[in-house]
């Protein structure tokens, strides 16, 4: 991953980058970004990051592209086409960086030789070292609790035509969340297990009327839930009623 002072660039100049986009299509909406933070969920720091290409700043791959989904469609973008560019621009960043500068010539050194206590030191290093990298990394996961996002619906809130009775919620979190979907009015929640490539998907139930939703995960390792449910609202219209005539 790239550090945060970088960004990610267009792999065709005479295209606006991603981040270009993005940022135009907010203007288009005439929202500031902490409007965009409480309609689609997503922190204020992630969505500046996408609007400035910083992948550093993201926390990862795959939550990079679960925001950039929902994101793209909050701003009435086509996610599939945003997230294809955002794959075009990176590639085209790899590409460059792997571009090298040949090496000088040097001196071929006299060959070294070493003692066989030697090599037991080296390697009993690098297990060493290998150990407090496994280490640091279990430490940290455990640390933090898992991602959660929702990618639809795509805003907090969303009105059904009166004629619907049940919705597909999905989201990303970490690959084998267990999803907790409680609603009021329900004794048990709905459970649902994140995929291997982090996504999840549960059907619930809608009755007349507004209908709330608190949705939290939980990392299958270390027991660790999100730090706050998400909440998403569907309303479902009340039928109309003709008044009686006199």
């Amino acid at each position: 991953m790239r550090t945060s002072d970088e960004a990610w660039a267009p792999a065709d100049a005479a295209e606006p980058s991603l981040a270009e986009r993005l940022s135009a299509a907010r203007a288009r909406k005439g929202v500031d970004i902490q409007r965009a933070e409480r309609d689609t969920r997503i922190r204020a720091r992630h969505i500046d990051a996408l609007e400035r290409g910083h992948l550093g700043d993201l926390p990862g791959a795959v939550y990079a592209t679960g925001f950039l989904r929902t994101y793209a469609s909050y701003l009435d973008l086509d996610p599939d086409d945003a997230v294809a560019q955002w794959r075009r621009e990176l590639g085209g960043t790899r590409r460059r960086e792997a571009i090298a500068m040949p090496r000088r010539m040097q001196t071929p050194r006299r060959q070294l030789t070493f003692s066989r206590s030697v090599v037991w030191a080296a390697l009993l290093t690098a297990v060493v070292a290998a150990f407090a990298v496994y280490l640091g990394v279990q430490l940290l996961r455990y640390a933090r609790p898992p991602a959660l996002v929702v990618t639809a619906p795509a805003a907090g809130i969303l009105t059904l035509d009166g004629t619907a009775t049940s919705y597909v919620l999905r989201g990303t979190s970490v690959p084998g969340a267990a999803i907790s979907i409680s609603t009021p009015g329900r004794e048990q929640p709905y459970r649902v297990f994140a995929a291997a490539d982090a996504t999840w998907a549960a059907e619930v139930d809608l009755r007349r009327g507004p209908n709330q939703f608190d949705i939290s995960a939980a990392d299958p390792v270390t027991g660790k839930t999100a730090e706050q449910p998400t909440q998403v609202f569907i309303r479902v219209p009340l039928p109309a009623f003709d008044a009686p005539t006199p």
